[in-house]
């Protein structure tokens, strides 16, 4: 196989420190929550002053098929970029791999077999440990031209530090604890969505970490005690830096908005929200618009769809023009691992929101104060009623959601903590 090494750019001029990130999935799409932690923690590299460089495993990365690209996105935010076993033709990589090819050739024979009325589940391989061979590979380039600091993105990644001889600071960028992520799925009936792992496991995939890097506050709490002796850091949702939305003098009357791609989270949570929570709305606010933006959308059913209030946005470029305080922004989420994303986004468009408990764990308690809770399906509507009634409230949860927003989910701890490792002196 050939290996290819691309840099792009050169490292930049201030660049104090060096970093390896190593990458055991595709990078081709970055509008969803593992796309945006990766974006976020990249960002937060930059602006410590480290040149980063993405070291993709070799088979695990192209999944099920044999090419893949990397979304501009990211590679305006690294320095170099090596696939070992992949050779770049145009914007893609492929690989010679007959193990990839094969994965190729069974996921089009459970496609066809699905086009014929078939339901065959295609596996992720999200969390799914790699063969041995492959983390010896990954090591490999580690050695060759260590640098400062070396992240593994997700526990899985971890064992590559056994094979890690080279001095350099090692650590897991945890996006999900995965030993939560599939007994939650299995709790609501659904299908986990990756590979099953006990809490166990997971923990002894990080043993061997210096550091560890999360995207969730609870998540840091109750997993790192487990491993032992690394220095933990909590890497916040980066806001998203929507422009003002209305804030007071619409017309309009109130609304309750939906924002979500398509992943199994929101899916759920939407349908939810539908069969349960909003007849609930409907019986005291008959005549309130429900708007869905965003790809999520197009899993619901004709009959959700045609349910009163109901407006299906699709893709909407502007998402200020739909914020502001006659919006509530909701997340009745069920499955949610890391942090809700979405949450975040309301609190920027400077929307009221609520939300179920589960939706705000990922931020530990700091965003309690600028979101209405429910617990139940009946609390839930309750409050969307209650928020819809009361537009004082609404223009207050308007007028300081998106500030403190922005100076809780500061990440200048994770800027100093990556210096500090790094040995860059201020």
């Amino acid at each position: 196989m050939i290996d290819v090494s691309l840099s792009i750019p050169e490292p930049a001029n201030d660049c104090a420190g060096s970093m390896d990130i190593l990458i055991p999935r595709q990078l081709e799409v970055i509008d969803t929550g593992n796309g945006a932690y990766l974006e976020t923690f990249l960002r937060n590299a930059k602006r410590a002053h480290l040149s980063v460089r993405l070291v993709f495993a070799p088979l695990q990365a192209f999944g099920n098929r044999p090419w893949s690209s990397i979304h501009p996105r990211f590679t305006d935010l690294v320095d170099e970029v090596v696939w070992p076993g992949g050779v770049k033709i145009g914007k893609r990589y492929w690989t010679a791999s007959p193990t990839v090819w094969r994965r190729f050739a069974v996921r089009l024979w459970r496609e066809a077999l699905n086009r014929l009325g078939a339901k065959i589940v295609i596996p992720s391989y999200l969390g799914r440990p790699m063969l041995p061979r492959e983390y010896r590979r990954i090591a490999a380039e580690v050695n060759a031209a260590p640098r400062d600091i070396t992240i593994a993105e997700y526990s899985s990644t971890g064992p590559t530090f056994e094979h890690v001889t080279a001095p350099t600071i090692r650590g897991v960028l945890m996006h999900d604890l995965l030993s939560d992520r599939g007994p939650r799925f299995v709790e609501k009936g659904l299908k986990p969505d990756l590979y099953l792992v006990t809490p166990e496991e997971e923990a002894e995939w990080c043993q061997r970490s210096d550091v560890m890097i999360y995207a969730s506050a609870n998540e840091l709490e109750r997993f790192n005690p487990k491993i032992k002796g690394a220095d933990p850091v909590w890497l916040r949702p980066e806001p998203p830096a929507y422009g003002d939305a209305p804030l007071e003098g619409s017309n309009s009357p109130a609304r309750v908005v939906f924002l979500g791609t398509i992943h199994a989270g929101n899916t759920d949570a939407l349908r939810h929200w539908l069969d349960e929570i909003w007849p609930l709305v409907l019986e005291k606010k008959p005549e309130l618009e429900f708007w869905i933006a965003g790809s999520v959308g197009r899993t619901i059913s004709a009959e959700q769809a045609a349910l009163p209030g109901v407006k299906v946005l699709g893709r909407v470029d502007n998402l200020e023009d739909i914020g502001g305080s006659e919006s509530i922004g909701i997340a009745p989420t069920r499955l949610a691992t890391g942090v809700s994303i979405k949450v975040v986004e309301y609190l920027m468009l400077q929307m009221s929101c609520v939300a179920y408990p589960v939706a705000l764990e990922g931020f530990g308690d700091r965003l309690d104060t600028l979101v209405e809770i429910g617990e139940t399906p009946e609390e839930f509507a309750n409050e969307v009623v209650k928020l819809v009634d009361d537009r004082a409230r609404r223009v207050a949860f308007a007028k300081t959601g998106k500030k403190d927003t922005a100076r809780i989910l500061s990440n200048a701890e994770v800027v100093s903590f990556l210096r500090r490792h790094a040995r860059i002196s201020a």
